[in-house]
């Protein structure tokens, strides 16, 4: 103990730089601002279901070399004079990327200060995408589209849902979320999805409504479909189907009401 006390005194340069390394670190991860963590896999999960972003901070030349298909390209010392190009994704999944994880950590937290709702840093960054095998490219690819105009955001604002909406509650970490959307997806079904990890307020809405802590939490229409369990239950026995029909029947009476009634307007005298 002696001989390291005496280390320590004789590197307090070296022990004081560690510190405010581990400071650093901790406000990125964990203080105001904190940001989550994705494994590849997570991030997989997000690029292929909810049509995430993913933004490459680190140089050109790294670029070049090989990225994620379709990454969007902005080197983390350009984020401050591009992040207007970014707006449009302002409640998209974005999946910050670099290296190791170290700078897109920083650019991660520099939007989520900015207001962007459901940032994320791949931990490992391309070594460790690499590592699991997934696949890199060379070629400038399309980056996905913005969320739609009707986000999860808006819906926390105004608390309103369509009486015909197919509604989802989620959390990011959650295989059974994803086996729902999977199947919605599959239907070709159009559906709000709420996270209540992002907006937890949502919670309480969600169990009032549905009596259970559980995600995913489903309802269609007024109907409390229950989780993903109950879904694929009632798919196999073959009655999800018809309940899907019966919204799609109202959603088509309400829009041909709607552009009754702006007919009727216009032609009114």
């Amino acid at each position: 103990m002696q001989q390291m006390g005496n280390f320590i005194v004789g590197h307090w340069e070296l022990f004081l730089a560690l510190a405010v390394i581990l400071f650093l670190l901790a406000r990125t991860y964990i203080g105001p601002g904190a940001v989550s963590l994705l494994v590849p896999s997570e991030a997989i999960q997000l690029i292929n279901h909810k049509d995430a972003l993913v933004v490459d901070v680190r140089t050109d030349k790294e670029y070049q070399q090989g990225h994620v298909m379709n990454a969007l390209h902005i080197p983390l010392g350009m984020l401050d004079n591009r992040i207007a190009e970014l707006q449009a994704y302002k409640t998209s999944s974005l999946v910050m990327v670099c290296r190791s994880g170290a700078r897109s950590g920083q650019a991660a937290s520099k939007l989520k200060k900015q207001g962007f709702t459901d940032v994320h840093n791949l931990a490992g960054g391309m070594l460790a995408w690499e590592r699991a095998s997934l696949p890199v490219t060379t070629k400038v690819g399309t980056p996905p589209k913005p969320a739609p105009a009707e986000t999860v955001e808006e819906i926390a604002d105004t608390g309103e849902v369509g009486e015909h909406d197919v509604l989802v509650y989620t959390t990011r970490q959650c295989p059974f979320c994803t086996r729902a959307i999977d199947l919605l997806n599959l239907k070709g079904v159009g559906f709000t999805e709420i996270r209540i990890d992002t907006y937890p307020e949502k919670r309480e809405e969600m169990e009032a409504r549905a009596h259970r802590t559980s995600v995913p939490q489903i309802f269609i229409g007024d109907t409390h479909v229950g989780g993903c369990d109950d879904m694929y239950a009632l798919e196999d026995r073959g009655e999800l189907d018809a309940l899907l029909d019966i919204i799609g029947e109202a959603n088509d009476a309400a829009a041909k009401a709607s552009t009754e009634n702006e007919t009727k307007s216009g032609t009114a005298v």
